[in-house]
C-alpha cells in the first residue's frame, strides 16, 4: 500500500512538472522568434553584422559590399605633392591598373604645378576641389593631412571590406600605427624603400678588389674605401660617398629625431654622433672628399666605387647608366650586427574631406594588394606585403636589372625598429643634416655640431608651436 501510495504520488507530481516546463519552453522559443525577428530590422546591429571567423566579415558579403561601392562611375581625386608629377604618370603606375579592376573608377591626378592646373594643397582646397587620395610618406604625413586637418582613421574600412593588414610585414604595420596617437590606421602603403649599397664593378676590376658582399660591416667597407680611393690615368677615383638624406631618417639604431613626449630635438646624444662619426671617417680619406651629390659621379661619370643610397623605389637609373653596377645589403655596425636599415614607406592617405570616401580607399587597397603587387614587383618595386616567392618575380620587368642581386634592396625581415615621430618632427632633419656637412667639411666636430643643431632645432619646434596657438 505505502509503495503504491508514493507511486501514484510521483506520477502526478511529474505530470504537473512537465505541464510547467511544456509551457516555460513553448514561451522561450516564441521570445527567441521574437528576437530574430527584430534583428532583421537593424534594431539590433550587433545581431545584424555578417559573422565569420573571430567576427571577421565573409568572403561573399565583402564581394557583395564591393560591388556596389564600384557600381556606379565615381572620379577621385588624387595629389601627389610634386610639381613635375603627371596625369599620364599616375595612370600608367597606378590608375590603368585599378580600372581594369573598378571599371567605374576614373581619376583626376593634382600635382603643386600651378601651370597644369595643380597648386599646393592648401590651394586646391580654397579653391574647392575635393581631395581623395593624398600620397605621403614620413613627415609628409603630417604637413599634408594633419596640418590640413585631412587625416581619416581608415580602420573601419578595413574591416568592411576585409583588407588583411596582416599580410604587412611587422615593422611595415608598427610604422603605420605611429602617425595615429591610438593606433589609428590613416591609409594602406603602395611600396616600400630603404637603403642598399652600390657598387661599380669596373672600379673593383680595374684595381684587383674583391666585390662587396652581403653581411658586411661599415669597418669592412671602410677597408674597401682605402683601398679603392685612389688617382690612375689623371682620373681621381673615390672609394665611397653617400646620400645622406636617405640614410638618416632610415638608420639603423633607429634614433629618432624628436621626443613626441616633450617635443624636444633628441639630436645631441651618443647614437647621432655614432652615425655621423662612421660616415664622416670615409671623407678624411685622402681624396676621397665628400660631394654633395653622388648621381653624377657615380652613375654618369664612373668614378666613385661604392655608394650607400636610396634602393627599392623607381630603377629608371638603371636603364640610363653605363656603369656594370650591383648592389648588397646595406653594411652594419659591429656591435649591432642584425639592424638593417628602416623602412620609407609612401603611402595614399585618404582624405576625411573626400566624398568618395569608400571608393578611393579600395582604390588604396587594391594598390596594397597581393594581385597587384605581384605585378608592380615586376618593376623592381619592393611590395609592403608578404608575397610568396617574391625574389622569382621581383624586378623581372626591367631587363637592365637581370642578374641583379635585387634582395638586398630593402630588409624586409631585418629592418630597424621604427622610431617615434609627430607633427614636429619635420622641423628638425634640416638641422641634422646640416650639423653632417659642417663636420665632413671639417668646419667643426661631431660634438660641437650636434649640440648646435638640437638648439636650433628646439627653438624652430618652439617657434612653430607657438605659431599652432
Amino acid at each position: 500500500m505505502e509503495a503504491l501510495s508514493f507511486s501514484r504520488f510521483t506520477s502526478e507530481r511529474g505530470t504537473r512538472m512537465i505541464r510547467k516546463w511544456t509551457i516555460a519552453i513553448a514561451s522561450l522559443t516564441l521570445l527567441l522568434v521574437l528576437a530574430a525577428c527584430g534583428s532583421g530590422n537593424g534594431t539590433d546591429k550587433k545581431a545584424a553584422e555578417p559573422a565569420g571567423d573571430g567576427g571577421a566579415p565573409k568572403k561573399d558579403d565583402i564581394a557583395t559590399r564591393i560591388a556596389e561601392a564600384t557600381a556606379k562611375p565615381v572620379v577621385i581625386n588624387v595629389f601627389e605633392n610634386s610639381s613635375t608629377y603627371t596625369q599620364e604618370q599616375f595612370m600608367d603606375l597606378y590608375g590603368s591598373k585599378i580600372q581594369k579592376k573598378y571599371p567605374n573608377l576614373s581619376f583626376k591626378a593634382y600635382s603643386a604645378n600651378k601651370a597644369n592646373g595643380g597648386g599646393t594643397l592648401p590651394e586646391l582646397i580654397a579653391q574647392g576641389v575635393s581631395i581623395d587620395l593624398v600620397k605621403v610618406s614620413g613627415a609628409s604625413f603630417y604637413s599634408l593631412m594633419s596640418d590640413n586637418r585631412l587625416e581619416n582613421d581608415v580602420s573601419d574600412l578595413i574591416k568592411l571590406y576585409g583588407y588583411d593588414v596582416n599580410k604587412l610585414y611587422p615593422a611595415i604595420l608598427d610604422q603605420m600605427k605611429q602617425f595615429g596617437t591610438n593606433g589609428q590606421m590613416y591609409g594602406i602603403p603602395n611600396a616600400t624603400v630603404s637603403t642598399a649599397l652600390f657598387y661599380n664593378k669596373d672600379i673593383f676590376d680595374k684595381f684587383g678588389v674583391a666585390y662587396p658582399k652581403d653581411g658586411m660591416t661599415w669597418d669592412d667597407v671602410y677597408e674597401l674605401a682605402r683601398k679603392l680611393t685612389r688617382q690612375d690615368g689623371g682620373v681621381q677615383y673615390m672609394g665611397f660617398q653617400e646620400g645622406y638624406g636617405h640614410l638618416f631618417p632610415v638608420n639603423q639604431l633607429s634614433q629618432g629625431y624628436i621626443d613626441t613626449k616633450t617635443n624636444k630635438a633628441t639630436l645631441n646624444n651618443d647614437n647621432w654622433k655614432k652615425i655621423i662619426e662612421n660616415f664622416a671617417r670615409f671623407h678624411r680619406i685622402d681624396g676621397n672628399a665628400f660631394v654633395p651629390s653622388y648621381v653624377d659621379p657615380f652613375w654618369k661619370d664612373g668614378r666613385v666605387a661604392m655608394v650607400a643610397a636610396q634602393s627599392g623605389g623607381s630603377w629608371d637609373f638603371a636603364n640610363t647608366t653605363t656603369i656594370n653596377w650591383d648592389l648588397v645589403e646595406l653594411p652594419r655596425f659591429k656591435d649591432a650586427p642584425k639592424a638593417g636599415p628602416g623602412l620609407q614607406l609612401p603611402f595614399y592617405a585618404i582624405s576625411s574631406t573626400s566624398k568618395n570616401r569608400n571608393q578611393a580607399f579600395l582604390a588604396a587597397a587594391y594598390i596594397g594588394s597581393e594581385e597587384f603587387q605581384k605585378e608592380f614587383a615586376k618593376l623592381g618595386y619592393v611590395p609592403p606585403i608578404k608575397i610568396d616567392n617574391l625574389m622569382s618575380v621581383l624586378g623581372t620587368g626591367v631587363p637592365k636589372l637581370a642578374g641583379k642581386n635585387l634582395k638586398a634592396a630593402v630588409p624586409l625581415e631585418a629592418a630597424a625598429s621604427p622610431y617615434p615621430f609627430n607633427s614636429y618632427f619635420s622641423q628638425v632633419p634640416g638641422f641634422l643634416n646640416t650639423a653632417y656637412t659642417t663636420v665632413v667639411g671639417g668646419q667643426k666636430d661631431a660634438n660641437t655640431a650636434l649640440r648646435e643643431a638640437e638648439e636650433a632645432a628646439n627653438k624652430k619646434i618652439e617657434e612653430a608651436i607657438a605659431a599652432k596657438k
